[in-house]
């Protein structure tokens, strides 16, 4: 359903950055063991996360059942981080769902040969070629005007 979605790289707001330093100071004896210091670490470092790291992060905070306060909870970006993963995901989802179904019902089918076949005599009405006039017309136009011109002159 979210195929779509994979790969895509998210820009983390600055102010989350900042939270997640704060996070990383609060834990001060926190090393590559603890659970949550590498991706702490990684998330600081890039700026970014995948799309794949918001599900792993989302699924982290959905199946943690200790305490708050304990150094992986911290680490992780507490409930400021799980909010903010759950609306990004929440809206990267409705909006690729949006797209999906935009393209469903209001994008054109391929212009292919069996199309043009089955438009009959309509498909010519859209070639350059015929919507010109020729320089023959455009003579016979000028042609007439000079005439009618001179017909208007004699008159009056």
């Amino acid at each position: 359903m979210n195929s779509n979605l994979y790969g895509q790289v998210i820009q983390i707001p600055k102010e989350m950055l900042d939270h997640l330093t704060v996070c990383f100071e609060r834990v001060p004896n926190s090393d590559s063991t603890v659970e949550g210091h590498m991706r702490n670490c990684d998330l600081r470092r890039t700026g970014q996360a995948t799309y794949q790291q918001l599900g792993r992060i989302k699924n982290f905070f959905d199946n943690y059942t200790g305490n708050k306060e304990d150094a992986p909870y911290v680490l992780n970006g507490e409930d400021y981080m799980r909010n903010w993963v759950d609306q990004t995901l929440d809206y990267m989802r409705r909006g690729d769902q949006q797209t999906q179904q935009i393209n469903r019902e209001y994008k054109p089918e391929e212009v292919d040969q069996k199309l043009i076949d089955d438009m009959g005599w309509l498909a010519n009405m859209n070639r350059p070629s015929q919507d010109h006039s020729s320089q023959v017309d455009d003579l016979k136009i000028q042609e007439s005007l000079n005439r009618i011109n001179d017909l208007i002159k004699k008159i009056i």
